[in-house]
C-alpha cells in the first residue's frame, strides 16, 4: 500500500482534517514515491543537531543511493516527462483549456529534462566511490554495526561541529537535488490530473474497473484524520478494490470493517 507523499505529510500537519493514501498503479511511480518519501525524511533530519538526527540523515542519504542506482532513474524520469509532456499536448486541442497554463507546464517539463540530460556521469558515482560512505553502508546491515568500536573514524565524524557535518551533507545530496526537482514535477502533476470525488465502500469493500484507455497512474483514498479505520488498496491493470479495515489493538490482526463507509477517491491519469 502506497505511503503519504513529503507534500501531505506536510500539510498534515498544518491542516489535520484528512489524511490521504496512495497506490502506484506501475513500478516507476512506485520508485518516484519512495524516493519523494525518502527525500523529505532527509530534509527533515538535516537541520537537526544531535548526532542521533545526523545518522538518521546519513542512513537515509544510503537509502536514496541505493534506490536511486537500481535502475537507470534519470532515464525513466526523461521517459515519464516525455510521456506527460505528449498526453498534455493532446489538450491543446480542447476549447476550455488555458493554453497559457498548459504552456507554462509544458515548458517546466521541458526544462527538467534538459537538466537531467546535462547531468554527466551515473548518478551516486560519488558516494560509490566514497570509502567512508561505503563502510557506514556496509556495517549498516548488522544491528547495531555502526557503534564507535566498529566504525571510529564515523564516531569522529558524529562529534564535529554541525555546520561541519552540514556541509558534508550539502555536498552528497547536491546531485540527487536535480532530481528531486524533477520527482516533484511529475508527481504533482499526477495528483493534480483530477479530483477527489465522494464514494461509498458497502460493507467496508469497494471496487473499480479501470478504463483501460485511460493512463492510471495512482489512486488515492481521502478520509478523516480522526477516524479508526484505513484502507487497504490492492490495484492491477483492470481494476482496483479498498478493503476499509480497524486495528484498535496492534497485538492483533486488522479486521475489515462490517458498516458502509464514506471516503473520497481519486484515479490520477496523466
Amino acid at each position: 500500500m502506497g505511503a503519504n507523499n513529503a507534500d501531505h505529510t506536510k500539510s498534515r500537519q498544518d491542516v489535520s482534517e484528512t489524511i490521504t493514501y496512495e497506490q502506484p498503479l506501475n513500478e516507476r511511480l512506485r520508485t518516484l514515491l519512495r524516493l519523494e518519501a525518502l527525500m523529505a525524511r532527509f530534509d527533515y533530519c538535516l537541520p537537526l543537531d544531535s548526532h542521533w538526527d545526523t545518522h538518521c540523515a546519513l542512513v537515509t542519504l544510503m537509502e536514496i543511493f541505493q534506490l536511486s542506482t537500481r535502475g537507470d532513474l534519470k532515464s525513466d524520469l526523461m521517459k515519464e516527462l516525455d510521456r506527460e509532456i505528449g498526453n498534455l499536448s493532446r489538450l491543446s486541442r480542447e476549447p476550455d483549456v488555458d493554453q497559457v497554463q498548459l504552456d507554462g507546464i509544458i515548458d517546466r517539463q521541458r526544462q527538467q529534462i534538459k537538466k537531467l540530460r546535462g547531468m554527466t556521469g551515473q548518478l551516486g558515482q560519488h558516494l560509490k566511490d566514497n570509502d567512508f560512505v561505503n563502510a557506514l553502508r556496509q556495517r549498516s546491515s548488522i544491528p547495531g554495526g555502526t557503534c564507535d568500536f566498529d566504525l571510529p573514524a564515523y564516531h569522529h565524524w558524529l562529534s564535529r561541529p554541525v555546520e561541519v557535518r552540514r556541509r558534508q551533507f550539502e555536498q552528497w545530496i547536491a546531485p540527487f537535488r536535480e532530481v528531486q526537482e524533477a520527482i516533484d514535477l511529475v508527481l504533482s502533476l499526477i495528483r493534480n490530473s483530477t479530483t477527489a470525488h465522494a464514494e461509498l465502500a458497502r460493507m467496508g469493500f469497494y471496487q473499480q474497473n479501470l478504463d483501460l484507455s485511460q493512463p492510471y497512474q495512482m489512486i488515492r483514498v481521502e478520509l478523516p484524520a480522526n477516524v479508526s479505520w484505513f484502507p487497504e488498496i490492492s490495484a492491477g491493470k483492470h481494476r482496483f478494490t479498498i478493503r476499509f479495515l480497524s486495528q484498535p489493538d496492534l497485538d492483533n490482526r486488522a479486521r475489515q470493517l462490517q458498516q458502509d463507509i464514506e471516503f473520497r477517491l481519486a484515479c490520477c491519469a496523466l
